[in-house]
C-alpha cells in the first residue's frame, strides 16, 4: 500500500493525468488516461487508487481546463464536470484544493530552474515581476503570477485563449475574415491551439481555392511542414508562429511581465528545433513603440517534466 502525502490529477481537454506525491515530495505513479474512457472523475479516481495502490488519501490537489466558478469547474473541451464536493467524496481528502489548469502551470513558474527552460530572446528576468504562462495544446492556456513582495507567489488564471484573435498583415486579414464567415467570434484558441491548427490549414486552403479531400490532422500538418513537401503547409505553422508570437507579445504588454513569458503546451515542445523562434521572437517584439520595452522581456520555451504536478504542490503546501 502506497502512504501518499497528497494526489496530484490535472484534467485536460483530452487527457487526465494523475501522481502521487510522498511525504518526501517525491512525485510518483504517474497516469495518463484519455478522459473519454472515464464517465467522470469518481470513476477515474477509483481506478488510479487501484493501480496506486494507495491506502488512503490526505489531500488531493486538482487542476481542470476551464473557468473555475463557485468551486466547480465546467470544463470547455471535455464533458467532465469537476467540484470541490465531488473530490472530497470521491477521494475522502480532508484537504482539497481545485483550481484552473493554468493556474497550476503559473504557480509552477517560480521554482522552474534553467535545466526546466530553453530561453528565447531578451535579457534576463526580473525578480519579483509577473510572469505570464500560454501554452496551446487542446485549447490555449493562460495564467500568471504575481509575487505579493513577502516571497510568496499569487497564481492568477484566466481566459486568455478566448480574447479576439487579430490580425497584423493583409494575408492574416483575409485568413481572419475567412474564420468569421464559418465561426463567427474568431478566439485565440479557434487557431492556437492542436485543432486550431487545422482550421487554419483549412482556411487558408480555402482562401487558396484549394479542395480537401479529407479532413487534416495537427501532427500530419506539422510533419509535412517540417519536411517541406506541403506548401500550404508550411505557410500554416509560419502563420501559426507568427500569431503566437504576436499573442505572447499582448500578455507581455497587458501584464507587464518583466518576470518573462513561458510556452507550456504539447504543441510547441514538440515541434523542438523546428519552432521557428527567430519569426516568434519577430512578432513578439514588433508593437510598434514599445519594441524597445519588449526586447528586454525574455521568453522561455518550458522543456520540463510534471509542470502541472509541480504547480498543485506548491499550493499544496
Amino acid at each position: 500500500m502506497t502512504m501518499a502525502d497528497a494526489v496530484l490529477v490535472d484534467i485536460g481537454g483530452t487527457n487526465v493525468r494523475f501522481a502521487t506525491r510522498l511525504a518526501d515530495g517525491t512525485i510518483t505513479h504517474r497516469e495518463a488516461w484519455m478522459t473519454d474512457f472515464y464517465p467522470d472523475f469518481a470513476s477515474a479516481f477509483e481506478a488510479y487508487a487501484e493501480i496506486a495502490s494507495l491506502k488512503s488519501v490526505s489531500a488531493v490537489g486538482v487542476c481542470a481546463a476551464g473557468p473555475l466558478v463557485s468551486g466547480r469547474i465546467d470544463l470547455t473541451n471535455c464533458k467532465w464536470e469537476i467540484s470541490t464536493a465531488d473530490i472530497e467524496r470521491a477521494t475522502g481528502a480532508a484537504r482539497v484544493v481545485l483550481v484552473n489548469d493554468f493556474a497550476a502551470v503559473a504557480r509552477a513558474l517560480p521554482v522552474l530552474t534553467s535545466a526546466d527552460l530553453q530561453q528565447i530572446g531578451g535579457n534576463t528576468a526580473l525578480d519579483g515581476a509577473p510572469k505570464v504562462a500560454l501554452g496551446p495544446g487542446t485549447g490555449l492556456g493562460v495564467a500568471s503570477a504575481i509575487s505579493d513582495g513577502k516571497g510568496n507567489w499569487i497564481a492568477t488564471p484566466g481566459e486568455g485563449g478566448h480574447v479576439d484573435l487579430a490580425p497584423n498583415n493583409d494575408r492574416e486579414l483575409a485568413i481572419v475574415f475567412q474564420l468569421m464567415r464559418e465561426y463567427g467570434h474568431v478566439s485565440v484558441e479557434r487557431v492556437l491551439s492542436g485543432p486550431g491548427l487545422e482550421v487554419l490549414y483549412l482556411a487558408i486552403a480555402a482562401l487558396d481555392g484549394k479542395l480537401m479531400k479529407a479532413k487534416p490532422i495537427a501532427s500530419d500538418i506539422a510533419r509535412a511542414a517540417h519536411a517541406g513537401t506541403d506548401p500550404l503547409a508550411i505557410e500554416t505553422l509560419q502563420v501559426f508562429t507568427a500569431m503566437f508570437g504576436s499573442v505572447a507579445g499582448n500578455l507581455a504588454l497587458t501584464l507587464g511581465a518583466q518576470g518573462g513569458v513561458y510556452i507550456a503546451g504539447g504543441i510547441i515542445r514538440q515541434w523542438g528545433s523546428r519552432f521557428d523562434a527567430k519569426l516568434f521572437r519577430h512578432r513578439f517584439e514588433a508593437k510598434g513603440r514599445m519594441k524597445s520595452f519588449l526586447a528586454t522581456i525574455p521568453c522561455y520555451l518550458i522543456t520540463g517534466e510534471d509542470l502541472a504536478f509541480r504547480g498543485l504542490s506548491e499550493m499544496l503546501d
